[in-house]
């Protein structure tokens, strides 16, 4: 009565995306990633990865191709949201001038993006139903 390889991945991806979004959120805040906060980080992006292929529908037994092809839009989506939010930042806070963001702040702020932008457009464009 274990626990099918497919859930476990998938919980993986949702534990180390709500852990990331943590950290991420603790970034901004505080300004640091000093103490154990980079060690949170890693666990969460080892905890993300290794569950966001599962979690997408792209490894191998595919669901179906429709599965497959919701997961890749959504993770070309988000990619472009985490793009967007890095020419943001630069250009806006690291050369235009007034206040200015840290490293871990940027850091942080990309690292929120890139997990919620992945899980909402996943969720969206499965709700939505096949894409072309």
């Amino acid at each position: 009565m274990g626990i099918s390889m497919v859930r476990a991945r998938t919980i993986s991806m949702v534990l180390g995306g709500a852990l990331l979004v943590a950290c991420g959120i603790l970034m901004l805040v505080e300004d640091t990633i000093d103490d154990i906060l980079w060690l949170e980080v890693l666990l969460g992006l080892g905890l993300f990865g290794g569950g966001l292929f599962e979690y997408l529908g792209l490894r191998a037994p595919l669901r179906d191709e429709r599965t497959a092809r919701i997961g890749t839009r959504a993770a070309t989506y988000s990619w472009y949201a985490v793009l967007v939010i890095i020419g943001f930042l630069g250009m806006v806070y690291g050369m235009g001038g007034g206040y200015k963001i840290s490293m871990s702040q940027a850091t942080g702020a990309v690292l929120i993006t890139m997990v919620v932008s992945i899980m909402v457009f996943n969720w969206y464009l499965g709700r939505k139903g096949d894409v072309e």
